[in-house]
């Protein structure tokens, strides 16, 4: 496996791809399903098309948000792609939104990339090379301590998660609590050392792939576990708090 080949790729997938979505950011936005609180837009699922046809090469099997695909298997190679994430940002013209694609090898995270087009930050990673944002390396933040630490999450999008009060017990040990709507984003921040924190339960696998290289090569700790049928629980923070 050529890491530094497919993050090349990969990259340039998430640029076209980003490219596209900013090209019709400001068009009228066709809905194509709206449950509760999840929105999904036929952008989606046109760029979630585009991204699948430029992987086709690679020879590795997909799974994306929009399409499904391939599962996830031990000792298996496969891509994971949220084309959009932050949908209902993206849907309101708010700037926290990007594609996000990563490979795995069973859940163990080889390449991560995150764009967020709005402001033309490209998050970059593969296992052993470091991760980067715009070609600068990045690294997780230092604070040790939970009282002065940022921590980001989100609350369920899902009726059948509920928060409950250790959830809000855990908000309030932190100094300040971030909610950007993009659970990859999310991921990027604690990477680039600007956040300190992050869980969330209900989450895909497709919103946090990226994130579990991105993290573990800026020098971070990863941790989720799937508590229901495709759903996971996660915590990925900087390793000190």
């Amino acid at each position: 496996m050529n890491l530094k080949e497919n993050l090349s790729i990969a990259k340039e997938i998430a640029r076209e791809a980003g490219d596209f979505l900013l090209d019709n950011k400001n068009k009228t936005k066709q809905i194509f399903s709206e449950e509760g609180r999840d929105i999904k837009l036929e952008i989606d699922r046109a760029t979630e098309t585009r991204i699948k046809k430029s992987l086709k090469d690679t020879g590795i099997p997909v799974l994306g948000e929009e399409f499904g695909g391939n599962s996830i298997s031990e000792n298996s190679y496969l891509w994971v792609i949220d084309p959009l994430d932050g949908t209902s940002n993206y849907f309101r013209g708010l700037d926290q939104c990007c594609v996000s694609i990563a490979l795995l090898k069973g859940t163990e995270g080889l390449i991560g990339v995150i764009y967020n087009f709005n402001t033309d930050e490209m998050f970059e990673s593969a296992k052993g090379m470091g991760a980067f944002l715009n070609g600068q390396k990045i690294k997780v933040s230092d604070v040790d301590k939970r009282e002065k630490g940022y921590l980001t999450t989100g609350f369920p999008s899902s009726k059948e998660m509920k928060v409950n009060e250790e959830f809000i017990s855990l908000l309030k040990e932190f100094k300040k609590v971030r909610m950007f709507g993009s659970a990859a984003l999310s991921c990027a921040y604690i990477a680039s050392g600007k956040c300190d924190f992050y869980t969330e339960k209900g989450v895909y696998i497709w919103d946090f792939a990226a994130g579990i290289s991105l993290i573990e090569e800026a020098g971070g700790s990863v941790n989720f576990e799937e508590i229901s049928e495709g759903r996971y629980s996660v915590s990925f923070s900087n390793g000190k708090i």
